[in-house]
This record gives structure tokens, sequence and C-alpha cells, in this order.
């Protein structure tokens, strides 16, 4: 709780994804370190979803949701395919104290926890990599919007060029993330899909939604953008890959 006035203002809320409850950070999300819960958290627990169904994990399979947040993605992913381990990554300490007590909320036992810049504070291979990072040019700096790099592309390609040499054989990278589209261009999908072509990765892309956060356009850091795009990215590996 914070005193808002003469009265007092809850700091966490919760939302809903089928039948579990997720704590996440309470609205306006202005704070630094705030877990955000919107529109895109359950568009990217849709896209593990349809994945999970689609190709279910091994027993003892390994899962990774790194740029975590509160954990909703990682989860969900579990639920679906009761793996040995499920890793929660994210920077922020903030995200994993929300993700540890979602965790707890979910029934998921044996979660491990890492702090630190995306998959470094990690050891061994996975199964399953999970992301859905902050991808926008956020001035303030706040770490669940910020995606840095060139338009807030930074984090999401390093999720990919990086993630590749943490799949074991056969395993999948699900991308959640937005780009900035430029005179009719991906400049996102243009260099991932040089990059796993070139590294002999099967992969598939989709544009989720064509016009999300159009407000953002309004501001310099899209000064040449047209819209941003909400897309799911998919990649397989079928052997180690080597950095």
């Amino acid at each position: 709780m914070e005193v808002a006035g003469e009265n007092f203002r809850s700091r966490v809320r919760f939302s809903s994804i089928g039948e579990h409850l997720y704590a996440h950070s309470a609205y306006p999300t202005t704070d630094a370190n705030a877990i955000f819960f919107g529109p895109d958290t359950y568009r990217f627990a849709n896209l593990v979803a349809a994945e999970m169904q689609a190709r279910s994990l091994v027993p003892g399979a390994r899962i990774l949701d790194v740029c975590c947040g509160g954990g909703p993605g990682g989860i969900e992913a579990a639920i679906c395919s009761k793996p040995a381990e499920t890793g929660f990554a994210d920077i922020n300490e903030t995200a994993l104290d929300f993700a540890r007590a979602n965790a707890g909320l979910a029934g998921l036992e044996g979660a491990a926890f890492f702090q630190g810049d995306l998959f470094n504070p990690t050891d061994g291979l996975f199964d399953l990599v999970i992301a859905n990072p902050p991808y926008l040019v956020d001035p303030a700096h706040r770490v669940y919007r910020n995606g840095g790099g060139e338009r807030g592309a930074g984090l999401s390609e390093r999720i990919v060029l990086e993630g590749l040499t943490k799949l074991a054989p056969g395993g999948r990278l699900i991308l959640y993330t937005g780009v900035a589209i430029i005179e009719g261009v991906d400049p996102f999908h243009k260099k991932i899909s040089q990059f796993l072509q070139e590294k002999g990765a099967h992969f598939s892309y989709r544009e989720i939604d064509p016009d999300v956060f159009g407000e953002e356009l309004e501001t310099p850091g899209y000064a040449d953008a047209e819209r941003i795009a909400a897309v799911g990215l998919v990649v397989h590996s079928n052997s180690r890959n080597s950095p």
C-alpha cells in the first residue's frame, strides 16, 4: 500500500489467464521497475500455448523464460508441459519477486530464478526458451518498457542471437516482441532472418497485431516509423548451434 492524498492505494493488482491469477504492479505503471501485465501478456501467453499444443515437450525438458517479468509465459508453458525444470530470468529483482509469488500461486514447484542480463546467469542448455522482452524506446528508461538498441529492438535481437546457442538439440525459441515498420519494411525480421539462415536454423515469423502502442509514433524515437507491429518468432534447433 502507499499513501495517495488522503487515501491509500494498492501497489499490486491481480489479473487472470484462464484459471490462474497473476500478481503485477498496479496502474499507472510509472515506476522504473514496474511489472506490467496487459494485452501483450495475453498475446504472448496465447502464442506459447498454441506452440505447446502444436508440439509438446518431452518429460524432463528444461524451460527458460527470459525477461520473465511476473512470469506468466514460463508458468503457462510449464502448466502445459510439466517439465523437470522451469527457469525464470530477469535483470529486475522486483520482477523475480513477482515471478516467485506467481509460481507459488500456480502450484509450480522446483522453479529456478536467475537475476542478471538475459542468459548470463543461467547454465546449460534448454529445450524451450521463451521471451516477451521490452521493445519500446522509452526516454524514462523504465526496465519493463525500454528495449534499447535501434527503435527498441536491442533486447529482442540479443535474445535471438544469444538464445540460439542456449537451445538443446531439437529445442525451440519462442519470441513475442514489437517491431517498428519503416516504409513497409520490418528491419528486425530482415536482420534476424539473415542470421538464422546463416546458422541453418528453421524458423517461422508472423505478425500478430499490425498496430500496437500507436501513441508512441508521436515521439522522437519513432519519427521515421509508420507503425509498431506485434510479432511472433519461433525458432527450431536441429543440432547444437555454435556461437
